[in-house]
């Protein structure tokens, strides 16, 4: 697997859990580009190109649903793991019908994530 098959962005307001993600998957070879706000993270995606992205849906800026449907103008394979810390239910159901890859509950698990990058990135 080359570095572009494990390019990973996660777009997150939240420090802690950028460190967390970064520091997990990059102990499994992976390797994390971290965006605080949506124009941050869309001009990362295009920098990056990326196989993998994490979005929260809460971030400065443009949110997570309006990042979404920004890529998916562009890309509508690029594998999309909304996150979310609550049940927000109108934004989860905008985010699945912009075709989401799938959603992830926040805090984030562990087992969760990384069954998440495997399943994503084979």
């Amino acid at each position: 697997m080359n570095n572009y098959e494990k390019c990973i962005v996660m777009i997150d307001d939240e420090a802690g859990a950028c460190d967390f993600v970064k520091s997990f998957l990059g102990e499994r070879g992976y390797t994390v580009h971290v965006a605080f706000n949506g124009d941050d993270g869309i001009a990362l995606i295009k920098e990056k190109n990326p196989v993998l992205v994490f979005l929260d849906i809460r971030i400065p800026g443009k949110n997570g649903i309006q990042v979404l449907e920004e890529l998916r103008r562009d890309d509508q394979e690029l594998k999309i793991v909304v996150m979310t810390g609550l049940e927000e239910g109108e934004q989860i159901e905008a985010a699945q019908k912009l075709g989401a890859t799938a959603i992830l509950s926040k805090p984030l698990q562990l087992l969760e994530l990384s069954k998440i990058v495997k399943e994503y990135i084979p």
